[in-house]
Parts: structure tokens; C-alpha cells; sequence
């Protein structure tokens, strides 16, 4: 048998720092206690323990504190984002009904240790799980310590026997406290021996022995004098260190392992409070259900009557129901079913069962005429497409007004949207199996499948009124109605278009590449005087690190690493940086564009990319499948590939893109006098600010001066700091730091934006876009200062970028209005953040690239000017 006992302090505080800040709906902080289950649920999984508890800190004094007065006394209070959520975190566990152990005078790691002798003693393994080393020394063959710990943004866990011990430390585990009772410890303040580090420590324990061994032979050790000094001089410190440092193993704790047995009896109150804390992804999880005697609203199964289409008659008797009573439509991919509630009826409509032309019958129930609620109607709307049906009389998306009304919330699926806006769920004939599983064939009933996804289109019925009340008190009704839902349309009939590319180019192309590859491999080996695999980051490490003695080297567990920004900062040091890059970039382009696009050409020769709209916090579109936002312009290889996107024959492409767009905004949002004076007079801007930074007339600004001033506006645009900014342009980070003081001594304004937005999302917790596009920032009032600054970059960035996101937005609903009004043949292909490309014959051109301009600059009106430059040409190169 085995327990898992975890470290509760340990656990929550890695929790609390690696992930972003949560809120509940009531405000309180949640991402402590989320990362920790998170990683519970993880070690479940991995472990499969039978028995579970945790364990943490009491405030009261210890022992320790008693006989070291110093004992942790350099440690800062708790954060209150994370006190508040200890509590939380103990009543959560306790309706998990797992065991937690706590005693007044002992610390936690005192439990550790006495509970991993009891299993020892009863014959049960003992998993302990910290991010703490300390509990190392309690490593034993029925005790391993699974350690926690975060790199690069993930959790990561290694199991510690006492060989995977062995053969990290080189000796014994226990011998643990002594390495700590020399070397000391900074984050319990347990003081060591004053002046003998980790490095020394570890040697003297390899050649020595114990701590015991090593100050018994003190006067004969083979150690320079300076080492014999500090650790005579120390020797007091070093055994009070050792006592410090020594986990307990016998606090009086009555505890038996198998009073944690666990087999996820969870107590009713779980569901509730899962509930009030906003984790709807955990109730799923989980597989947790409301109490019958729950505050919390139960399950739903939907309509009263369930009416079957199963004939062509019977298709045109719901259209016309449902043109009376208007519906809620939930299908499953392909349009293979659609349920569709309307009130006090619900029908439902099945490919296998269908009698008649099943593509009358969707023609039929999705009627222009019959106003629609659905969840990612963009995705239905380019379904029904090919079947003729236009993409009109949607009225309502609940996945769109999901997205704006917590746009970073990653998911939008709707049981876990009932559960958090309408406190239910939906009904499910199995309540042990996932809902969106249970769709599709698990062995339930057809008529208790049915009702599940009935009850799915009914749940959109009840968040409609909810969302829409939402929207309308957070001031997003106009940005929904007129902006995301309008938008809908446009781009399914976009992703249905297509872009034509020329396939014999693009093959030509990829084949180009492989000579230009081949020269650079053969480049990279004679630099490094041998045949390897550049693309092995291990090989590549070994030689530029071991093999070269290039500087700056930073080794992880698997070896050197050699990702771009360790290579970027080796430029200069050998040209076989330059020559690696370079293969790099080229190996990329032809994986991933030239064969990578070759697979995304459809029968017809176009490329269908995919335009998500719940995405991006900012309220930027993403492609994908694959990403034509992402086609690499700025090497002359990477433009290349715009020559491969096509105009159809007869046609042409319109390219029109708005020119700085978000310094534009800048100006407008800030107010900045002299910024705004500088685009009314039609000036280049970056000319301008380099003008004023560098205090020179305008024409004796070089093109090195102006470079660097566009790097100065697009970083305070995104909150750049002195330090990358000096990164960007190649200088020294004073000079960066006086290029932005002096940027902000001429464009005050600026600056005092920059300090208004930030109190204000700091007081209101939030900023908006000016259509009232809305993010939450609650990692403004995090500790944490990283997480903190994250939140400042995104208050000043937000409001500028996002807005720039709706403009665009906006533009593509008027263009694609005012082309279908003037009857023209044009049609919008792609949007590429600030740029949209249109095809058209060769005789609307010049009345396209009008309509354009005239849409896209009048789209909003501004202190200063919004301005396109649009083009004319055959391929997207040539347009752009």
C-alpha cells in the first residue's frame, strides 16, 4: 500500500507563484489554490496512491524558534493575495475528504517525517511531496520524496529514491543535515558555518564523511588553512545548524495510514464550493454533482416534448414552427445532428435517420427567416455555405459573449458557461462521463443521448438572457451587436473563399531552398571543424560550447542551450552564429511554409485558413490551420512566399493596410499634443520623434537616428523597458534610457497616459478599448513583482492594441457591407491584423481600392487622422 503525503505550504507557494492571477466571481484570489490541485490531480495520476494527506504550517512558535531566536526571522509575511487563499485551500481538501495534519509547535515538515516512520513501521511506501530539499534526508527504500519544482513556466516532478539521491549528491541521504549544518541555510536563516558554501560543503562531505567525522579530524584534514579556520570558528554554529536542520520524526501525532485511505470521497459541499470559486474545469474533472439538498440550482434536462425530423414534411413543419418561436441550435461537427430547442418543443435532426435530402432539411431548419442562438456560429455559418444557406437571422452567440466577457479564460464550452453564469448543468443521461465524450458513442440509449443534447441547446436558451444582461452592464452590447456578431458572416464566407496559391511556384521555391540549406550546413561544419546534426540542441552545445569556448553558455539538465536568445547574444562572437541562424531560419521556411502550405492546398487550389475569434485576450483575430498571420516578411527568403498567394484568373488583389496604426491611437488615447500636431501635419512620425529625441531638424535626421526612434514608439506602445530596448537597437542601456527620457520630455503626454491608465486599472482592476472591449487585470494587485509588471504592460498595452483590433473589425463588417450593397463581385479573402486583402475582376479594382480606403479611414473618427495605403497587384507581394 502507499500514501501520498504532500507538503501543503510547499506546494501552495510554488502554486501561487507559477500560475497567473485568478479571481473568483467574488473577487477572491483563486490561483494558489487552483495551481494546487492542478498538480494533485497530476500526481494522482502518476502516483495512484491509496492513501493521501496534507500536511502545513501553524503560525504558532516551534521548537526551533525557541532555541534559535533567529530561526527563518529574515522571512517577509505571507502575501496577502496567498493568505487569503489558505484557508480556502483546507476547506477545500477537507470536502475532498483528505486527511490534513497540522500541530501547534511542530512544522510541517515534522509531519513529513513522522508520517513517513509510521508507514515505514506498518509496512507502507510514503510518497512525500515537496518543493523543499529538506525533506531529502527522509529518503529511505520505503520513503521516496517527490520533488516539485517550476521550469520555464511548467511544473515539473523528479521521484527521489535513494539511488536517484546517490547519484545526484554522492552520498547517503541522511547525510542531508549535514550539508546543511556546513553550508547553512538562507531561507530558514539557519546560519552554517560562517564562510563555507555549497561547493565546499559537498567536498568536504565527499572526502570526509559526517559532520561528526569531519571536526573529529579537524586538526589533520587535507583542507587549505583558510577552510580548517572558518570551520573551527564555526564549529558551535555548524552543530546547532545540524539540530536545526534535523526533521523530527516523532511528533505526537495519532495518525495510521490507514485512516487517510481515499478513494475520492468527496462531500457534497464540494460541488458548491467549486462553484463559488469559479473552477467550473474542476466540477467536470472531477466528476462532482450537487447535493439534492444543494443552494446550488440542479441539472437541467432540457425541453418538455422532443419532437424527431426524421422526413422532408416534417423539416418543413419545424422551419415553420421555429420561424414563429425562433430556437437555440446545437450541432455536432458536419452538421451530422442538430438539436435545436425552441421553448416547450425540442427537435432533433439526424444524418443516419433522416429519410429524404438531409441537406433540404438543414436548408430547411436553418432558415434565414428563423432567428438562431448558437455557440460558435461562425463555424456553422461556414458549414451551411456550401448548402446554400445564408448566414443570416443569427441573433445570438454564446461562445462570442463568453470570449467578452472574460477574454482570457482559454475555453468556452457550455457546460462549464451554465455552471458559472447560470449555476446548473447540463443534463447528461451518465452522470461518471464526460459530457462532450457522451455525445458521441459511449454506450448510452439513442433517446438518453438524445435528451443530453437537447438539453445542450437549452442551456443556451438560459445563458442568452444572463450573457446579454452581462454585456449590457460592463458596456459591451454595442461592441457585440454591431462589431462580433456582424463579423460572423463575413468571415466564414472569407474562410469558405479561400486564397489561391500557385502550387508549381511553391514547389519550385521549397526546391530552392534545399541548395541555399546544403551551403549553409557545409558553412557550419567547416566553421566547427566537423560533421554534426545541427539540429540536435546537444551536439549544437558541445560545440559551441565545449568545442569553441564561446561565452555566455547556460547548461540545463539535458545540456547546453542553444535557443534563439542564447544564440542572438553570441552574434558577434563567431560567425558560426550567423551561419546556424541562418540554416535555422531556412529549414523552418521550407518545413513549415514551403512543404507545410503544399499540405494545406485544398482540391480547388486555394488555402482555407480557419479565423478564431475567441482567441486572443487583445481581441485580435488568429489563423489557423494553417496561420497565414504568421507568413515571414522581413527575410527576402520569407516574402518570398507572398508571391505564391495568387489572384485567380481574370482577377486581382487589393491589399490596403493602415499606416501606424497604434501610434495613431496613442496620440488619440493620451491626448499627447505634439504628438497628435506631429500625424495632423502629415509628417513621417518616426522622422518626428527622432527630430525631437535626438533634438536635431528634421532634415538632419539619419536613417540610423529615425530607426531608432520607430524602435522608441513601438516600445512605449508596449511598455518596453530601457533594458530590451537597448537589446533591440544594439546599445548600451543608459543610451536606451536617455532615448526614452528624452522621448518623454517632448511627448509628455505620453507619459502622463502611461501613469493614468496604470492607477486606473489598478483601482478599477480592469482596462477597456474605446468601444469598451474589456480585459481584468487582477495580476495588478499580485506580490509577485514579475506578475505585477506583467499587469502594467498589459494595462498601457491593451487600451491600444485592442482598440486597433476593434477598428479592423469594424472596417471588415463595412467593407464586406458596402461591396455586398454595390453589387460588386470583390470578396474579402484575409486579414492580416492591420491589413485586408480583397480579389476582385481587373475592372472593379480601382473602385475597390476606393471603397477601401474610404471604409477602412472613416471607420472612426479621431484626433488625428486614420490613413491606408492600399495597393494593386496579381500575387500579395506585388500588392502589398
Amino acid at each position: 500500500m502507499k500514501l501520498m503525503i504532500l507538503d501543503g505550504n510547499s506546494i501552495v507557494n510554488r502554486a501561487f507563484y507559477g500560475i497567473r492571477m485568478l479571481n473568483a466571481p467574488d473577487g477572491t484570489p483563486t490561483n494558489a489554490v487552483f495551481g494546487f490541485l492542478t498538480i494533485l490531480r497530476r500526481l494522482l495520476e502518476l502516483e495512484h496512491p491509496q492513501a493521501l494527506a496534507v500536511t502545513f504550517d501553524l503560525k504558532a512558535p516551534t521548537f526551533r524558534h525557541k532555541q534559535y531566536a533567529d530561526y527563518k526571522a529574515q522571512r517577509k509575511p505571507m502575501p496577502e493575495d496567498l493568505a487569503v487563499q489558505i484557508p480556502l485551500l483546507k476547506e477545500v481538501l477537507d470536502a475532498m475528504g483528505i486527511r490534513r495534519l497540522e500541530l501547534e509547535g511542530w512544522e510541517a515538515d515534522d509531519l513529513l517525517g513522522t508520517v513517513g516512520k509510521i508507514c515505514e513501521r506498518e509496512d507502507w511506501r510514503c510518497t512525500i511531496v515537496t518543493g523543499d530539499k529538506d525533506s531529502f534526508q527522509l529518503i529511505t527504500d520505503s520513503t521516496h520524496v517527490c520533488h516539485v519544482k517550476s521550469r520555464m513556466g511548467k511544473t515539473e516532478t523528479i521521484d527521489y529514491s535513494p539511488e536517484v539521491f546517490r547519484e545526484e549528491y554522492g552520498f547517503e541521504p541522511v547525510r542531508m543535515v549535514d550539508l546543511k549544518a556546513l553550508m547553512g541555510d538562507a531561507s530558514d536563516n539557519i546560519p552554517g558555518v560562517p564562510g563555507v558554501g555549497e561547493k565546499t560543503a559537498m567536498d568536504l562531505l565527499h572526502r570526509f564523511g559526517t559532520l561528526e567525522d569531519i571536526y573529529r579530524g579537524l586538526d589533520t584534514l587535507d583542507v587549505t588553512p583558510g577552510v580548517r579556520k572558518k570551520l573551527a570558528a564555526g564549529r558551535d554554529s555548524a552543530f546547532l545548524s545540524y539540530d536545526l536542520a534535523t526533521i523530527r520524526t516523532d511528533a505526537p501525532i495519532p495518525f495510521e495510514p490507514q485512516e487517510a485511505l481515499w478513494d475520492h470521497d468527496y462531500q457534497p459541499e464540494l460541488y458548491d464550493l467549486f462553484l463559488r470559486l469559479g473552477f467550473t474545469k474542476f466540477i467536470d474533472q472531477w466528476g462532482l454533482r450537487p447535493a439534492e439538498d444543494s443552494s446550488a440550482p440542479q441539472m437541467v434536462e432540457g425541453t418538455c416534448e422532443s419532437v424527431p425530423v426524421t422526413t422532408p414534411a416534417e423539416a418543413d413543419s419545424a422551419r415553420d414552427a421555429l420561424r414563429e418561436t425562433g430556437g437555440c441550435y446545437w450541432c455536432l461537427p458536419e452538421l451530422d445532428f442538430v438539436a435545436i430547442d425552441a421553448g416547450d418543443k425540442g427537435y432533433y435532426l439526424a444524418r443516419e435517420t433522416f429519410s429524404g435530402d438531409y441537406d433540404a432539411a438543414l436548408r430547411a431548419l436553418f432558415d434565414p427567416a428563423i432567428e438562431k442562438t448558437g455557440h460558435n456560429i461562425k463555424n456553422l455559418q461556414r458549414a451551411l455555405l456550401p448548402l446554400g444557406v445564408e448566414p443570416k437571422g443569427w441573433a445570438f452567440d454564446t461562445a462570442l459573449a463568453a470570449y467578452l466577457l472574460e477574454a482570457t479564460a482559454g475555453s468556452y464550452d457550455i457546460p462549464a458557461l451554465c455552471v458559472r453564469y447560470c449555476g446548473f448543468e447540463p443534463w447528461r443521461a451518465n452522470a461518471d462521463t464526460d459530457t462532450q465524450l457522451s455525445l458521441l458513442d459511449d454506450g448510452t440509449d439513442d433517446a438518453a443521448r438524445m435528451a443530453e443534447r437537447l438539453s445542450l441547446a437549452a442551456a443556451l436558451g438560459a445563458l442568452r438572457p444572463v450573457m446579454t444582461e452581462k454585456l449590457a452592464a460592463l458596456g459591451m452590447t454595442k461592441l457585440y451587436e454591431e462589431i462580433e456578431l456582424p463579423l460572423c458572416p463575413v468571415l466564414a464566407r472569407m474562410e469558405e473563399a479561400g486564397f489561391l496559391v500557385d502550387r508549381d511556384a511553391l514547389t519550385e521555391f521549397g526546391n530552392g531552398l534545399n541548395a541555399d540549406i546544403a551551403a549553409l550546413q557545409a558553412m557550419v561544419w567547416d566553421y566547427a571543424g566537423e560533421e554534426f546534426n545541427i539540429n540536435s540542441p546537444k551536439q549544437l552545445g558541445t560545440i559551441l560550447f565545449d568545442k569553441l569556448m564561446l561565452p555566455s553558455g547556460r547548461k540545463t539538465k539535458t545540456g547546453w542551450s542553444t535557443n534563439a536568445d542564447v544564440l542572438e547574444k553570441l552574434r558577434d562572437k563567431h560567425p558560426i552564429i550567423n551561419a546556424v541562424l541562418d540554416y535555422r531560419t531556412l529549414t523552418k521556411l521550407k518545413s513549415t511554409y514551403a512543404e507545410g502550405l503544399l499540405k494545406e492546398i485544398s482540391a480547388d487550389g486555394r488555402i482555407h485558413t480557419n479565423f478564431q475569434m475567441t482567441v486572443t485576450a487583445t481581441g485580435r483575430l488568429s489563423s489557423t490551420e494553417p496561420n497565414l498571420q504568421n507568413i515571414p516578411i522581413r527575410r527576402p527568403q520569407g516574402a518570398q512566399i507572398r508571391k505564391m498567394f495568387v489572384a485567380s484568373p481574370g482577377m486581382v488583389l487589393v491589399d490596403a493596410d493602415y499606416s501606424q496604426i497604434e501610434l495613431r491611437l496613442l496620440a488619440h488615447i493620451s491626448g499627447d499634443e505634439t504628438m497628435i500636431a506631429a500625424f495632423n501635419s502629415g509628417e513621417d512620425i518616426h522622422t518626428v520623434t527622432a527630430s525631437q529625441v535626438f533634438n536635431v531638424p528634421l532634415a538632419e535626421v539619419t536613417p540610423l537616428m529615425r530607426s531608432r526612434a520607430k524602435a522608441v514608439n513601438f516600445g512605449i506602445v508596449y511598455g518596453i523597458s530601457a533594458f530590451s530596448l537597448a537589446q533591440d537597437i544594439g546599445v548600451f542601456q543608459n543610451e536606451a534610457k536617455a532615448y526614452m527620457e528624452s522621448y518623454f520630455a517632448k511627448y509628455h503626454g505620453v507619459r502622463e497616459y502611461m501613469e493614468r491608465i496604470k492607477r486606473q486599472a489598478k483601482a478599477d482592476g480592469f482596462v477597456t478599448t474605446l468601444y469598451g472591449r474589456r480585459r481584468d487585470l487582477p495580476e495588478l494587485k499580485s506580490s509577485n513583482f514579475n506578475m505585477r509588471s506583467f499587469g502594467e504592460r498589459v494595462a498601457l498595452n491593451m487600451p491600444i492594441q485592442g482598440t486597433a483590433a476593434d477598428i479592423i473589425k469594424a472596417a471588415m463588417v463595412r467593407v464586406a457591407e458596402r461591396i455586398e450593397r454595390e453589387g460588386l463581385q470583390a470578396r474579402l479573402l484575409l486579414q492580416v491584423h492591420d491589413e485586408l486583402i480583397v480579389e476582385c475582376p481587373r475592372d472593379e479594382a480601382e473602385r475597390v481600392r476606393a471603397l477601401l480606403t474610404e471604409e477602412m479611414e472613416h471607420v472612426a473618427d479621431f484626433s488625428v487622422p486614420l490613413t491606408v495605403d492600399a495597393k494593386i497587384g496579381t500575387t500579395w507581394a506585388e500588392a502589398h
